[in-house]
């Protein structure tokens, strides 16, 4: 007996509850330990929020030193990789040569002006300031970024916990599921009564407008896609919302309460970094894990040691076990006798050096805390009032730069890169944005960043040509032939790539040619002016030397026979 296919709604659920499922044997239990060592409020679940209710989420945090490199860390990004004070990004063309046209420049500058007053005007930036927030403790963040008709779009973080991903083919993340609980009032708002299931619309009729239901919702590829057809199969990405206690919803589209789709995929998932076929990012914060939870213990034992010291337990004479007994400083205690066994004083005692260990010990955990987090190169950044270049920045630290490299490469590849794709795309559909001029139509745009952290990366690669230019620069004083090693054409070329110079600030080969073949004509003809000046010269002296009796000129005539 062939069983029924699933409609739709079933689908989702079953492929929703196996990637749940792959997601909960590791990472959840590790993303909520992370959550209350490090950011106990950023820890999302259905389930955790109804077990839990009311229950406090900081309960195991005594030192904040996790939580403010959390957070340091952060703003850090922020202020390093996408400040919304200074410029991050520059749009440029892959055709170098069609780049430089005046037209293209000026189209170029005008659709950057554009992106940026976007996303200024939007809440982007509060949206990557919790990207970052969550990408340091639990090596993955989830951005949505929609369209909107206040904002023209408007950024959500997803939790971690909240919701499950999957990669495509080529690693990349291509797949989301979110769950989330949405009031009646909510659900009415967005999707309409009567979309809604039959318990929401009793809800609403009676005003429990406030009642909670759990709500799935996706984004995943259109394995269905058909380019230009209308409604959701002429989109290359799938969305689909569903009440998840409930089928009753929506008749007509198994139980859906809607479904549509997107042309980019609105989702940016960066991870800090990535082992194999692994959906979710490792982090800092992953690192930093032991450290976090030997400091609360620390902190505890400390505050321990520290009763002991100021509040011991107290031994007394039998005798007044049920009398009143003041430990008040200056006041008095009778006793019978006054013999050793019975005064009254501390049952143990702990030597007060103690205290210092645990200081020490507590410090070192610390420490290393803050340098998994980057907490120094992050302090650097923000202390700086966003006056730091990026050459003060390598110079102060550029280890910590070098060991960033590979995170600053996701972070462009898998949330830079496809939000101001996704960005561009949103306005070119509103019609925000400048007509591109006919002489570079179809032609591919780039993106380069100029953010510090940008710059600062590009600037290690120059240490090395700056080093070896200062080397034979210094050696020609003693050894003039050094420079016959150096090929300062290459040497320019080279440092100029490597901090991403405009190619039009640079000359072409036949222009520098040129200039130094009139330079070198220009320094004959000069050679020969002084030449023709130095020999009219000696002619005028010979000229006006007199020929009569002693001097130098016959002594030298007469040497040579002439006199």
């Amino acid at each position: 007996m062939t069983e029924a296919p699933l409609n739709r709604r079933e689908t989702y659920l079953k492929r929703f509850n196996a990637l749940k499922a792959e997601r909960d044997a590791s990472w959840l239990p590790h993303w909520r330990e992370l959550a209350e060592n490090i950011r106990p409020r950023a820890y999302r679940t259905l389930q955790n929020d109804a077990e839990r209710g009311g229950e406090k989420k900081h309960s195991k945090i005594i030192n904040s030193t996790p939580t403010d490199a959390a957070r340091t860390l952060a703003s850090g990004m922020m202020a390093g990789i996408t400040s919304p004070s200074r410029p991050w990004f520059r749009f440029t063309l892959q055709d170098v040569k069609q780049g430089k046209d005046p037209a293209a420049k000026e189209w170029l500058n005008e659709l950057e002006n554009v992106v940026r007053e976007s996303l200024a005007k939007s809440n982007v930036y509060k949206g990557l300031h919790g990207s970052y927030s969550d990408l340091g403790p639990f090596g993955t963040a989830v951005f949505w970024l929609d369209e909107d008709a206040e904002d023209g779009m408007r950024a959500y973080v997803l939790p971690p916990g909240s919701y499950v991903l999957a990669n495509s083919s080529r690693m990349a993340i291509d797949t989301c599921y979110r769950e989330m609980s949405l009031t009646v009032a909510q659900l009415v708002e967005m999707f309409g009564e009567e979309k809604c299931s039959h318990t929401v619309r009793e809800q609403w009729r009676n005003k429990q407008l406030d009642v909670r239901h759990e709500v799935l919702h996706l984004i995943e590829p259109n394995r269905d896609y058909v380019e230009g057809k209308l409604g959701p199969k002429g989109k290359k990405y799938l969305s689909a919302w569903m009440e998840v206690r409930s089928t009753d919803s929506v008749q007509g589209l198994d139980g859906l309460l809607r479904e549509s789709g997107y042309e980019e995929f609105p989702v940016m998932a960066p991870r800090w970094e990535t082992t194999g076929e692994d959906v979710y990012g490792s982090s800092p914060g992953m690192a930093a894990l032991g450290d976090c939870k030997a400091l609360q213990h620390l902190e505890k034992r400390a505050a321990l040691a520290v009763d002991k010291v100021v509040n011991p337990p107290m031994q007394m004479p039998v005798q007044l076990q049920h009398g009143n007994v003041s430990l008040l400083p200056g006041d008095k205690v009778f006793v019978d006798s006054l013999t050793p066994q019975q005064v009254v004083r501390p049952a143990m005692e702990v030597n007060p050096n103690a205290i210092s260990i645990f200081d020490l010990k507590i410090a070192r955990h610390e420490d290393r805390i803050k340098r998994a987090f980057y907490a120094d190169l992050w302090l650097a950044l923000t202390q700086s009032d966003g006056q730091m270049t990026a050459r003060e920045v390598v110079e102060r630290r550029e280890e910590k730069l070098l060991q960033l490299g590979t995170v600053l490469e996701n972070l462009q590849d898998e949330l830079l890169d496809p939000l101001l794709e996704r960005v561009i795309a949103i306005l070119m559909r509103q019609g925000r944005l400048p007509p591109a001029p006919p002489e570079i139509a179809g032609q591919e745009m780039k993106v380069e960043y100029t953010s510090i952290m940008a710059q600062a990366q590009k600037l290690i690669a120059t240490t090395g040509l700056e080093r070896i230019a200062s080397f034979v620069g210094n050696l020609k004083i003693v050894a003039p032939e050094a420079m016959d090693n150096l090929d300062v054409d290459k040497l320019v070329a080279a440092y100029s790539d490597a901090l991403g110079v405009p190619a039009n600030t640079l000359r072409p080969a036949k222009v520098v040619e040129q200039i130094r073949k009139a330079r070198a004509a220009a320094q004959q003809q000069q050679m020969a002016t002084e030449q023709a000046a130095e020999t009219a010269a000696t002619a005028k002296t010979l000229g006006d030397t007199s020929m009569e009796g002693p001097n130098a000129l016959n002594e030298m005539l007469k040497g040579v026979g002439a006199r």
